[in-house]
């Protein structure tokens, strides 16, 4: 996974501004999910934690793993 974030290519600035930049976008999605979906299930907050974990997880990995095609 951290192979397809970065590559050997960048400077050492941009790996880290690209890796902050994940865990910023996890975070943030994370804590919206968590916010959104604890109110509707306020007897399970770690199972809403996880959900909104993982989520965030999935949704930060796909939006840096996408590619821009080129246009030849």
């Amino acid at each position: 996974m951290l192979q397809m974030l970065i590559n050997d290519s960048m400077s050492t600035t941009d790996k880290i501004m690209k890796i902050a930049g994940f865990i910023g976008m996890v975070v943030s999605i994370t804590v919206a999910f968590y916010l959104i979906f604890s109110a509707s299930a306020p007897d399970s907050k770690t199972a809403v934690f996880i959900f909104s974990l993982g989520s965030g997880l999935a949704l930060g990995y796909l939006s840096f793993a996408i590619k821009q095609k080129s246009r030849n």
